[in-house]
């Protein structure tokens, strides 16, 4: 293993890592391995987010395939199929992002102290 990899983010599926040696974002989901750069992560993870599943659940359900959620990846010819929860499961590894936890000051906590 690399030593400049990072794991941002890990799941059940997948894992998304970074090198520091070559800047790029891997992506491994099931059997897929996407390799992005920081502009193309966020233009994949904001197509993602755009997905419309209601749509696709409801002009799909009559196929027989689980899987009715397209992801259109690179050319026209090559699309993916995720159903609801991979979809999920994507945008989790891919807000990877930790929010930031404000800390509590000795003032905020309003609790009386016994010693017994």
């Amino acid at each position: 293993m690399c030593s400049s990899l990072h794991i941002l983010s890990q799941s059940k599926n997948g894992i998304l890592t970074f090198c520091n040696r070559t800047k790029l974002f891997q992506l491994i989901f099931n059997n897929l391995c996407f390799e992005l750069y920081e502009w193309e992560l966020e233009a994949f993870k904001e197509y993602v987010d755009d997905l419309d599943i209601p749509y696709w659940e409801n002009q799909l359900k009559h196929w027989t395939q689980k899987r009715k959620i397209p992801i259109s990846v690179g050319k026209k010819h090559f699309i993916i199929l995720v159903n609801k929860e991979e979809v999920y499961e994507i945008l989790h590894l891919l807000s990877f992002k930790k929010p930031h936890v404000k800390l509590l000051e000795y003032s905020d906590i309003d609790y009386r102290f016994i010693e017994n």
